[in-house]
């Protein structure tokens, strides 16, 4: 909320000393906490060292905006001021300006209190409702009801995460939907969809591919391709506005490399809650036994993450050659899929390629919406075995490391095995059959 309303006086840097700095004013004389995570390293820090940054972001507000600010953050500190104090040496504001000009638009005139909380948390409520009307009208009764136990149950992104946030779900939601138009065979619209979700996340990129992989094997054969071509102009016209709201969203185009560069920098920062494929290849003793945490500094994981840094500089090789063959069988698939679930394959393809946080796995509920290989509630029910040893891991141990690395592990099995080429090889007649040039329009359910 902080981050999106003052975005241009904040920016992707000034947040935490912001927020600091208002309470301090407003509160002069007390104690404050004694460190706080700097936002342009990365490195948690005295706050006293902050002072000068302070100054500066506080110079970048109009005394009304100031005011505004000092209000807004009042409402956080004496919510929850010793959770405020943790959040202040997390990661800060890291949404896309895509994200911060659509978020702009809900925060924006509206006062940091309790029914402002609760009336922006239900968007996401709302989203996830649309979502799965989508998956219900376009799959039918069973795949949805699969698709929503799968959510439902999910330990890594249960509602401790993100439950009652603000528009944290938006990109699942336009996913989710994006997928329903693609078997709708509403091209232009789904890729509209895939795009806004690219847009605010970055990472929902990758689930073009299995689309790309069928519209290149239908350009190399001669068929028609127009529906990519629907697909492709949808996404680009899509990216192209969110691209201009998001260089209006208060920092001009320059907010765009800032991003880039906030992304680079988180891209070097190992987290504990971070599930995917480089855990399998660099999680050992050392980092399952917790050896290398300090628990007397204010940053513990310092050790931890430069070992890190080290094993994936020597494994590298091992890491691009794993990801290169779950990228094979993702491509293998794809090949022998519809539109709709060549675009789901692209989950593998984000477990190779991008360690995210845990909270982001929400989006394995489009697993039971596949049709070709593995029955959909066989496929469901490992995911639904999966989750209950990690809710029983929960109970044996409060590592992050070890509850995230056993997810890595469980998923990278589930994905091999989801992925393995349950049918023969298509001949060229009903490769031809099944390409979504020669098939018939859906009619629309909506």
């Amino acid at each position: 909320f902080l981050g999106a309303k003052y975005f241009a006086e904040l920016g992707y840097e000034g947040l935490y000393v912001a927020s600091m700095g208002a309470q301090m004013q407003a509160t002069q004389g007390g104690s404050f906490q004694p460190f706080l995570r700097d936002l342009r390293s990365n490195q948690v820090v005295p706050t006293a060292t902050l002072a000068e940054h302070g100054y500066e972001v506080r110079q970048r507000f109009t005394a009304e905006r100031w005011a505004d600010f000092r209000r807004d953050n009042a409402f956080f500190v004496r919510l929850d001021p010793g959770y405020l104090a943790l959040i202040r040496t997390d990661h800060g504001y890291n949404p896309s300006p895509a994200w911060t000009a659509v978020a702009q638009r809900f925060a924006s005139g509206r006062r940091a209190g309790h029914r402002t909380a609760v009336l922006l948390g239900l968007i996401d409520l709302a989203l996830l409702l649309l979502a799965f009307g989508f998956v219900w009208r376009t799959y039918g009764t069973d795949p949805a009801m699969l698709a929503l136990l799968v959510f439902a149950t999910g330990y890594a992104w249960r509602w401790y995460w993100t439950g009652g946030a603000f528009l944290r779900q938006d990109w699942l939601a336009a996913t989710v939907i994006g997928v329903c138009l693609l078997r709708r065979r509403r091209f232009a619209l789904a890729g509209a969809l895939l795009a806004y979700a690219a847009m605010v996340r970055v990472f929902p990129l990758v689930f073009l591919a299995g689309p790309l992989v069928q519209a290149g094997r239908d350009l190399l054969r001669r068929r028609p391709c127009q529906w990519f071509a629907r697909l492709a102009a949808g996404f680009v016209l899509a990216a192209g506005l969110l691209f201009a709201a998001g260089s209006a969203s208060g920092r001009g185009a320059h907010a765009w490399a800032e991003f880039a560069a906030n992304l680079q920098k988180h891209r070097r920062t190992w987290l504990t809650n971070n599930v995917g494929l480089e855990n399998t290849l660099l999680y050992g003793p050392a980092t399952y036994a917790r050896k290398l945490v300090d628990w007397r500094q204010p940053e513990p994981w310092l050790a931890w993450q430069a070992h890190m840094d080290a094993l994936a500089r020597q494994r590298r090789a091992w890491i691009l050659a794993a990801a290169a063959l779950v990228a094979l069988l993702v491509g293998r698939a794809a090949l022998a899929a519809e539109p709709d679930e060549a675009a789901i394959f692209g989950l593998a393809l984000v477990f190779a390629l991008a360690p995210l946080t845990c909270y982001y796995w929400g989006m394995l509920l489009l697993v039971p919406l596949r049709r070709s290989g593995p029955p959909p509630w066989v496929a469901a029910a490992a995911l639904l075995t999966l989750d209950l040893g990690l809710f029983a891991t929960h109970f044996l141990t409060p590592a992050f490391e070890v509850r995230y690395g056993v997810m890595s592990w469980g998923l990278l099995l589930f994905l091999l095995w989801w992925l393995w080429p349950w049918r023969r090889p298509l001949t060229a007649a009903s490769a031809a059959a099944r390409s979504p040039a020669a098939r018939p329009a859906a009619a629309s359910r909506l």
